[in-house]
């Protein structure tokens, strides 16, 4: 009698044990289907505000019935991002949009959005109250969910760039130090002699539950238009964006650097292969919301894509140890 209600306890235990386990996977999984919408809404509202245009909810549908029936629909013109823009500290609201975020070794990719309380990070990621926007001095710093959209800041390394694009303009940070510390240690968000980006969230990635620490990553504002050659290298064309047709420029990019090379159209070098005359990249196509990878490319072979639904090609005419240069058409 005692082992049959000893059974039955423990089949009652297992089958609870079940439930909590399937409401908190469904919970989980109607959590991150959540923020995936929306942060897909968010998005393309941002890019309609880059090009100049309103962002309504019956064109974000017209365009996602669009890409599943694989047609295109009106191209978003790309409003060309100035270099370096001067910005003044903005007045933004709890929740208030700032801008978008990307690492794109990561191929991770983030709104921000003002604060750091859990109805923003539920669904975005947050610029800390009180630190710098991008474009000033100081230190910009940002938070996010390390199991959702800072999932990927686990695999980032010394070097890596990230864009952080607002609608004034495009600002480029090269990532210095990773370093792990505990939730009270503040002087990470203290302003350096230098504009930087600092990215918070919780640490270990892997821990179950409220997270002990935090993991900290360091980056330092690149100029876009830097272009750093060394004096033993071959020589390259410093021309940005110079025409040599009516639908072509000259370009040079320096390694781990990035630059615009047209509206809408901009390049990462990572690395290159003087030997071989080859090269590593990526290249963003803003109207498109689309990252090309460049790897192990050869000076010998065009990289031909379309954007805006135009037929473009890119040439790379000349490879040193710390910069490419080419053209667009």
């Amino acid at each position: 009698m005692k082992l049959r209600v000893k059974t039955r306890t423990t089949r009652w235990i297992e089958y609870s044990l079940l439930v909590v386990g399937v409401v908190g996977i469904a919970t989980w999984a109607a959590s991150n289907t959540v923020m995936t919408v929306w942060q897909d809404w968010e998005n393309w509202s941002f890019d309609r505000q880059v090009a100049g245009k309103t962002a309504t909810l019956s064109g974000y549908l017209e365009a996602k019935r669009a890409r599943l029936e694989n047609r295109d629909t009106e191209p978003e013109p790309a409003k060309p991002i100035p270099i370096e823009p001067p910005v003044e500290r903005p007045t933004i609201a709890p929740n208030g949009l700032i801008g978008r975020i990307e690492i794109p070794r990561l191929g991770l990719r983030a709104i921000v959005r003002e604060g750091v309380g859990q109805d923003t990070l539920g669904l975005a990621v947050g610029h800390i109250p009180g630190t710098a926007f991008p474009g000033q001095d100081g230190n910009v710093a940002v938070a996010g969910h390390r199991d959702t959209l800072f999932r990927g800041l686990r695999s980032i390394r010394e070097n890596d760039l990230i864009r952080f694009e607002t609608a004034d303009g495009l600002y480029l940070y090269e990532v210095a130090s990773m370093e792990i510390v505990k939730p009270e240690n503040v002087s990470v968000l203290r302003p350096g002699k230098e504009p930087e980006l600092t990215l918070v969230t919780c640490y270990p990635f892997n821990f179950i539950g409220s997270a002990p620490d935090r993991y900290i990553v360091k980056a330092r504002q690149l100029p876009l238009s830097a272009l750093t050659v060394q004096a033993n290298d071959p020589p390259v064309r410093t021309v940005a964006r110079t025409k040599v047709e009516d639908d072509g420029v000259n370009f040079s990019v320096a390694k781990n650097h990035s630059r615009q090379l047209a509206p809408g159209i901009s390049m990462g070098l990572t690395d290159t292969n003087v030997e071989d005359r080859r090269i590593n990249g990526w290249m963003w196509l803003l109207a498109d919301r689309k990252t090309i990878w460049l790897r192990n490319q050869s000076t010998h072979d065009p990289v031909i894509f379309y954007s805006d639904g135009k037929r473009r090609e890119l040439r790379f005419t000349n490879v040193s140890r710390s910069a490419v240069s080419g053209y667009l058409e």
